[in-house]
């Protein structure tokens, strides 16, 4: 169903126009995709077994926020990097608040594998889990593309091919997934901010900055799923090379900045707790 036999059904007539603006389809498209997760994690709490419920739930988290980025990409073209960086702030922002302690990243697995939080099996059936979340999203995306509600929703719906997002060497692109992941990792497990909203603010700024400065050199995943749904098989870049830059180097990232974090671990609440204990 197209979004004109929609506003047929709600409004008893066709609309005059072919298209929505592309402000109006970017709204309908991320109301669907997080009313989508935010169901499923809903109805998952009730009825899901408990030893599924997690998997479920981050597959929705990882498929909601792998979808959110294909809209960004539009949002990029037709608004330019300033309205990029507030989108996905804000998108940062409704994240974590609907998705209820579930992941969105396989880097998560690896994390809590590293400090023993979970079994090798476990990480890995997340990992599964998740990567076919990142595929999903795709589906997902194809879904409300077919609304046809803009010209590159349209585009996009009949694609049959597409083009890697990585536009640098495969050893600068590993290194740039690498330290976006670190940073994201290590920053994530401070606190920099003795305001917890400020803190959650900061932190959703400095991930928005990133993919908004590289946005243009490897497409600034950081996310493993979510760069398998979005560029792989794409023209430009082996399936080998996709695994490196977009695996390894999330990978990688987000184990050195677990050992980060025990040489330089920042948390100005207890940095305040000892200065007043100090001082008395």
């Amino acid at each position: 169903m197209i979004w004109k036999d929609v506003w047929a059904a709600v409004f008893g007539e066709l609309p005059e126009d072919e298209f929505l603006s592309p402000l109006y389809a970017t709204l309908v498209y991320f109301v669907i995709v997080m009313f989508s997760g935010y169901i499923i994690r809903l109805v998952n709490q009730f009825v899901t077994p408990e030893w599924l419920r997690g998997y479920v739930a981050d597959f929705s988290a990882t498929m909601e926020i792998c979808a959110y980025f294909f809209e960004n990409n539009f949002i990029m073209k037709n608004y330019g990097s300033v309205c990029l960086f507030i989108a996905v702030v804000i998108e940062c922002l409704i994240a974590n608040r609907t998705f209820m302690g579930a992941s969105e990243s396989p880097c998560k697995a690896v994390v809590e594998l590293v400090e023993r939080q979970i079994s090798v099996r476990c990480a890995l059936q997340k990992i599964l889990v998740q990567t076919f979340a990142g595929l999903a999203s795709y589906r997902l995306a194809r879904l409300i593309w077919a609304m046809d509600m803009v010209p590159d929703h349209r585009e996009r719906y009949f694609e049959t091919t597409c083009t890697s997002d990585l536009n640098v060497a495969l050893l600068t692109g590993l290194m740039i997934e690498m330290a976006a992941t670190l940073v994201d990792t290590w920053l994530g497990r401070q606190t920099i901010n003795k305001m917890s909203f400020v803190d959650e603010l900061l932190k959703c700024c400095n991930g928005s900055l990133m993919i908004v400065m590289g946005i243009h050199l490897t497409g600034m995943y950081f996310n493993p799923a979510m760069a398998l749904g979005h560029t792989f098989g794409c023209e430009g870049t082996e399936k080998w090379e996709h695994f490196l830059v977009y695996w390894g180097g999330p990978f990688l990232g987000c184990i050195i900045a677990l050992y980060l974090d025990k040489a330089l671990h920042v948390d100005v609440v207890e940095w305040e707790k000892d200065s007043k204990k100090k001082r008395e």
